[in-house]
């Protein structure tokens, strides 16, 4: 994985986790056992074994969140609600193309 890659996954990271805590009725409730898997094969299919915490359901989740760095689990890192359900960010279509400009980064580098 490149070093752009995984500063983009950052910035994205810093914008769809900031969205979360502060637009979502219950911030990072999206969190599920099969996303923790698909972050696994992720990281192993790039050369990472990642170190589960002990948590009894979510299996990379820390005290203060998620374990995994931000390209080691691009669902959730690229994962907003108002994304997910509407395709943008309602009132802000500043934020919407900041997210659609970094996803299309990121795909352009997965792509290379």
């Amino acid at each position: 994985m490149t070093d752009k890659l995984i500063r983009l996954f950052g910035k994205m990271s810093n914008l769809t986790k900031l969205e979360c805590e502060l637009s979502c009725r219950t911030p990072h409730s999206c969190c599920s056992p099969e996303y923790c898997d698909m972050a696994e094969e992720w990281a192993r299919a790039h050369g990472e074994q990642l170190e589960p915490t002990g948590h009894e359901s979510l299996k990379f989740m820390g005290p203060t969140g998620c374990i995994v760095a931000p390209h080691l689990r691009p669902l959730c890192t690229m994962h907003v609600c108002s994304i997910n359900s509407l395709g943008l960010k309602p009132g802000d279509a500043k934020w919407t193309k900041r997210y659609f400009t970094l996803r299309s980064a990121i795909n352009r580098e997965l792509s290379n």
